[in-house]
């Protein structure tokens, strides 16, 4: 393991991966259509609030509830439309949306996936590493689904949480700046993990999705603890696979082989019916090979 020393200064590329780039240029992106189609839906509609009450949700058309306009409607994650309308993108789709009314929601997350992001990429590999950001993500919203089903979420912090929690498994002695304070990695996610665990046992209200912090979290480490795990098994399923396939051709060419020895001693017309079937396939099968 390498001992990484995180801090703010001025050499920043130096940790700018290209996968992170991409992503918090995403982020950013979409953040930008949110605030045009929020605020083309706000002069359209001004009446309509963010969050409604089941009260005046009865009085407006569905649409609008609980978001206030068309886009945040399709692509945030809110269990109903998720799951009773087979909207499935949004296990993909609210990661890259933000809060448009407090900006600091996407400025913490793209640091965060900055200052941990780069260097979890840097170990796993562009393609590791955003399968495990994307999965993460599903988890998450599918932890959203079972424990809050009737809350809407948006935002990258559940996939970020699980990141979070590679860094310290793969760095654990690394010294993360927080709030100007030193601390190193193993103990920062240990706090956030007390914190995440006693805002779901003790709900406060707010706007935080607890539980998808809390599914990020475990999702980390158990990435982390047995992907690994995951593609031997894979690699073992494949190997076994293709052993079955060759000892399938060898029976094959077996069965083939004395069939045709048949025909020399007795002529084709000797043949059964099944055993003329069985030349049929066989053949399909080494031309659909060779193809």
């Amino acid at each position: 393991m390498r001992n990484n020393r995180l801090i703010f200064g001025l050499n920043i590329g130096s940790k700018w991966t290209r996968v992170i780039m991409v992503l918090i240029i995403a982020n950013v992106g979409i953040f930008m259509l949110q605030l045009l189609f929020s605020t083309v839906s706000s002069q359209w509609s001004p009446h309509v609030m963010n969050i409604l009450t089941d009260e005046q949700y009865t009085s407006l058309q569905p649409w609008y509830y609980p978001a206030s306009d068309k886009f945040t409607k399709l692509f945030w994650l809110y269990p109903p439309d998720t799951l009773g309308h087979l909207w499935l993108w949004q296990l993909f789709s609210y990661m890259f949306l933000h809060s448009t009314t407090d900006p600091w929601h996407l400025i913490f997350n793209m640091l965060a996936l900055w200052m941990f992001g780069s260097e979890v990429e840097r170990v796993l590999g562009y393609r590791k590493f955003l399968t495990f950001y994307f999965t993460a993500g599903v988890f998450v919203g599918i932890c959203s689904c079972i424990f809050t089903p009737r809350t809407p979420i948006l935002g990258a912090s559940g996939a970020i949480f699980a990141i979070e929690v590679a860094f310290a498994m793969y760095f654990p002695n690394s010294t993360v700046i927080f709030y100007f304070f030193p601390i190193k990695a193993k103990y920062l996610v240990t706090i956030f993990a007390g914190i995440t665990i006693f805002n779901c046992i003790v709900p406060r209200g707010g706007n935080v999705a607890h539980f998808a912090h809390l599914g990020g979290l475990v999702y980390g480490f158990l990435f982390v603890r047995y992907s690994y795990r995951v593609g031997e098994y894979l690699k073992k399923w494949q190997i076994s696979q293709h052993e079955k396939e060759l000892t399938k051709d060898h029976e094959l060419r077996a069965k083939v082989d004395e069939i045709l020895e048949k025909v020399n001693r007795e002529g084709l017309r000797n043949l059964t019916w099944k055993e003329r079937n069985f030349l049929k396939s066989a053949s399909k099968r080494y031309k659909k090979n060779k193809e």
